[in-house]
């Protein structure tokens, strides 16, 4: 706010001149020709106003013009890297193909064969064993039903 005060006087003091000249001008009667003189005035300010305008919208053409001639490169740049991406997300599907079929070759030819020797080893001690004595086993859920009622026998006699 201080800063304003300064020109805040001034535009008083114009305004109090202003207002001087204008009553002394209907004193002497020179009214009509401090009119036009202000009429000249306001008319050369409209024609500086244009010329400003004009100059201003030749500094925005150039302006965007500049621009323009800024940002081909960077389209062409751009357009290169999306390119690249392209090369390099069609590169990442092949490997992912060939890793699948890596996959699947691995398991018909190694996981599978040993999962089926595994599962006969197994079923021949199983079948060993009923064969050899033991009888029929019992499945997981017998045996944890004997020894759950093992339990509750052995805590309902203390």
């Amino acid at each position: 706010m201080k800063a304003a005060i300064p020109y805040l006087i001034i535009a008083g003091v114009v305004l109090v001149l202003i207002i001087v000249g204008l009553v002394f001008a209907t004193i002497f009667g020179w009214l009509l020709n401090v009119l036009y003189i202000f009429l000249i005035l306001l008319a050369l300010l409209l024609v500086v106003a244009t010329g400003l305008q004009v100059f201003s919208i030749y500094l925005l053409v150039r302006t965007i013009t500049t621009i323009r001639d800024e940002m081909k490169p960077l389209l062409e740049s751009v357009q290169e890297t999306i390119s690249i991406v392209k090369d390099t997300a069609q590169t990442a599907g092949h490997t992912v193909s060939t890793l699948g079929t890596a996959t699947k070759l691995t398991s018909e030819l190694a996981v599978v064969p040993s999962v089926r020797a595994a599962a006969a080893v197994v079923a021949g001690q199983q079948m060993m064993r009923t064969f050899l004595g033991k009888g029929m086993t019992r499945s997981r859920s017998e045996q944890r039903r004997q020894q759950q009622k093992e339990a509750l026998s052995g805590a309902g006699g203390e």
